[in-house]
Parts: C-alpha cells; structure tokens; sequence
C-alpha cells in the first residue's frame, strides 16, 4: 500500500544499469572510477575531524555520503548485470534490485540528483570565504562542493532513471529532517552548522529558510522534466546501445499479454 501511494511501484530495476548513451560495460567502468574517487574522498574527509559528531552535523558530508553509497550499489549491480547472459540479465536485476530494496535505492537516486545541484550552489553563494591555504584543503573542497554536482550530472547524462513528482516531498522531508538537527547541534554545541540559519538575524534568516525550501522544489522538479524527455528523446538510442533490452521487453509484454489472456479466460469461465 505505501509503495503504490508513493508510486514505488512503478520503479524499473533495468533502469539502473543501463544508459540512454553507452553500453552496460561504459556504463560499469565509468560508475567504478566515480566509486573509488568518491570513497577515497569520504575517507580523507573523515580523518581530517576530531569526532564523527562533527563529521555528520554538516550536510555537505551527509549528502556526499549518499552520493557515495548511491555509486557503491550502481557499480555493483552494473558489474553484476555484465556478468549474465544477455538473455536473463532482466531476471537477475529485477530479482536483485526488485521489491523495497530498489524502492529505495530510487528514493535515494531522487536525493542525490537533487541535493548535489543545490549543494554547490548554496556553498558557492553563500559560504565560500576564499582560498583555502593548503593543497589537501582545496582538493577535498573542491570534491566535495563542485566535482559533486559534476558526478551527479555524469550521473544524470548517462543514466535512465526517472522521477516520480510524488518523491520531491521525500527529499524536502530529509531537508526538514537536516534543519531540525542543525537546531539539536546549536541547543547542544550553542553553535550554528551554517551562519546563515541563524534566526537570530530575524527575518532574513526566515527568507533564507522558505528560499531554500522553495529552491529544493524548483530544483526538482526542473530536473523531473530532464528526466523525462531525455528518457523520450532517447529511447531509440537507448535501444541501439542495449540490444538486450529488446529481448526483455518481449518477454515482459508477452508476459503481461499472457496474463491478460488468463484473466480473460478465468473471468468467460465464471
């Protein structure tokens, strides 16, 4: 009941691993290079803090981290998807990715194709204070505030996901779950994450607050209408990259034509 009224139901697994532009193999060497940059990255950010606490308060490190989980499970089920025969390579990732599992991977895809465009705009307008010193800084800096929203939209060009209007209330949910921990973190650290959720610059903080909440939805759903006619400008291309597509798409509807037929059958019956 909670999938179809989220429409989860709708989810494609094959969507997963496969591109609009470049073939599953591409696609699975493309995603294991963005992997492994990505996790060295989280590590290096890791170290550099005294405590997980002050690892985990900023959002940039929570988002990063479902970036990186994110590419950890599209690499592994692309890798996965190469090494069937092409003729069962739709019944090993509906098996593998199907039921709740792939629900929310595909809520978690929604998050981070939105939260890494917002990401390096919020930071770059309205926290940048200049160079950082060292070499190291600027290199996790960059990672994790600019070569984010270049993953995501590698990630965005190549994939054939699609969004569901329905999930931009789970990503605005995980933004109004962020700002009531940053409340936490300033009731127990008597600090701000970011000065410009400070109320106590009166109204200007409110606008920031609904700006950001506004921008979230823009955002979204700008990047729903991507989704879509990408998938539809596409498709031919699609089919030509991923010949095994054909195939399954056969089976499914003479599946669904099947069943069709049996129901019919049963209901003459009665």
């Amino acid at each position: 009941m909670i999938a179809h009224a989220f429409k989860l139901d709708r989810f494609e697994p094959e969507r997963i691993v496969t591109s609009n532009w470049v073939g599953p193999k591409t696609l699975a060497a493309v995603r294991f290079i963005e992997t492994l940059y990505v996790w060295i990255v989280i590590v290096t950010v890791w170290i550099s803090y005294d405590t997980a606490a002050d690892y985990l308060k900023y959002f940039t490190n929570l988002t990063y981290f479902g970036l990186s989980v994110y590419l950890l499970c599209t690499s592994l089920w692309t890798i996965g998807y190469l090494r069937q025969p092409a003729s069962s390579r739709g019944d090993w990732i509906n098996t593998k990715a199907g039921g709740w599992l792939g629900y929310l991977h595909w809520l978690l895809y929604s998050t981070v194709i939105c939260f890494h465009i917002v990401v390096p705009i919020v930071f770059w307008t309205l926290l940048s204070d200049g160079p950082i010193p060292t070499a190291l800084g600027r290199w996790r800096n960059y990672s994790v505030h600019l070569l984010d929203g270049v993953l995501a939209i590698s990630e965005l060009v190549l994939n054939r996901h699609f969004l569901q209007p329905i999930h931009s209330l789970f990503v605005a949910g995980v933004m109004l779950f962020y700002m009531f921990l940053t409340f936490v973190v300033h009731k127990t650290q008597g600090t701000w994450v970011y000065p410009f959720l400070n109320w106590d610059q009166g109204p200007k903080a409110a606008i920031y607050y609904i700006g950001l909440c506004v921008g979230l939805f823009v955002v979204f759903f700008l990047l729903l209408l991507v989704h879509k006619y990408r998938n539809k400008w596409l498709a031919n291309c699609a089919a030509k990259v991923n010949p095994e597509l054909s195939h399954h798409e056969a089976s499914h509807m003479a599946k669904v034509e099947g069943d069709v037929e049996a129901g019919m059958t049963e209901k003459h019956e009665l």
